[in-house]
């Protein structure tokens, strides 16, 4: 009997321990966020501070495998993504070593965990 009672316990201590799920809010408000992320006034100053984080480099010839079609900014706001990239060194090293010239990039998107996918020409 008092195996059971010692059991029952610590049934019951364990699942006081499990988190509760995210509630609906909260993930509205992350997703709030990311989008927020992901507006074109935002992401130069994202890619000028982008530092030690991976990053991913996808053709815009290849979106219909993906079937992820993202919408580019206009001339200017990717101008502006270009020379957030050439202020970034270590950004323009790493597209360097991938044989990717500022000049290549479209547009860039932020992801969820804070990592860049670049897409280029």
């Amino acid at each position: 009997m008092k195996k059971r009672i010692s059991v029952l316990n610590l049934v019951i201590a364990l699942s006081l321990l499990i988190p509760a799920p995210p509630s609906a809010n909260a993930q509205e408000t992350t997703r709030k966020e990311h989008r927020r992320m992901n507006w074109a006034e935002n992401l130069p100053e994202s890619v000028r501070n982008f530092h030690g984080k991976r990053f991913t480099v996808l053709h815009y010839h290849t979106q219909h495998e993906t079937g992820h079609h993202p919408k580019p900014g206009t001339k200017t706001e990717v101008e502006s993504i270009r020379s957030a990239v050439r202020g970034n060194k270590w950004l323009t090293a790493e597209l360097r070593a991938r044989k990717i010239r500022p000049e290549d990039i479209q547009w860039v998107e932020r992801t969820m965990n804070g990592s860049l996918i670049f897409y280029i020409k």
